[in-house]
């Protein structure tokens, strides 16, 4: 009889996607890749450059221990690439690597009336900013008011950007960052920061 257990993977940096792919394929039975805007936004995102970086997969071994042998080989295999990623046991919900502390800072627009052009070009390089505390991560959504026109009788969503880091004291440091930067785009943008897993 064989035992299984699923997990999700998801890829930090962009650029290490394929690598990643390659060391867990070996390991697995079954393996779905989609694109990390699918699994965590809730609002409609433009899909046409996104790729697929977390990756929902299933392991099957013998017995625990085999299973047990197999789960740390391949997050040795892992660790040997020297990227960050996620990795969490879908059932028990266990973290099992360092980059165990994420987040979202979500910017909002409700007390702004008027967007100056250039706001969302600096919005979205946010998204991709990488520093010695974590990562950022987000996505263009499908509709954004024109800049350099009221938005005031215009429901605006609230831009995503997905934090993580190795530590919760480096996200914090990291959210504080973002925080001081989104208040230089504009002082009336509203910045909210909720915990995504701890």
């Amino acid at each position: 009889m064989t035992i299984k257990r699923k997990f999700i993977l998801g890829v930090i940096n962009e650029a290490d996607i394929t690598n990643v792919n390659d060391v867990i394929t070996p390991y697995v039975t079954e393996i779905k890749d989609i694109s990390s805007h699918m699994y965590f936004a809730k609002q409609p995102i433009d899909s046409t450059h996104i790729p697929n970086d977390v990756f929902f997969f299933q392991i099957t071994a013998e017995n625990e221990l085999k299973m047990n042998k197999k789960v740390e080989n391949m997050i040795n295999d892992l660790q040997n690439l020297k990227v960050d990623y996620v990795l969490r046991d879908e059932e028990t919900g266990e973290f099992l690597v360092t980059v165990k502390y994420g987040g979202q800072v979500a910017i909002k627009f409700d007390h702004i009336k008027f967007l100056k052009k250039g706001t969302f070009q600096k919005i979205d390089e946010l998204k991709f900013f990488n520093t010695e505390y974590g990562y950022c991560k987000g996505f263009k959504p499908n509709f954004r008011p024109l800049e350099d026109k009221s938005i005031e009788d215009i429901e605006v969503l609230p831009e995503i950007i997905y934090i993580t880091a190795n530590s919760e004291e480096n996200l914090l440091k990291l959210r504080d960052y973002l925080f001081d930067k989104v208040s230089q785009i504009n002082p009336d943008l509203e910045t909210e920061f909720t915990w995504f897993f701890r």
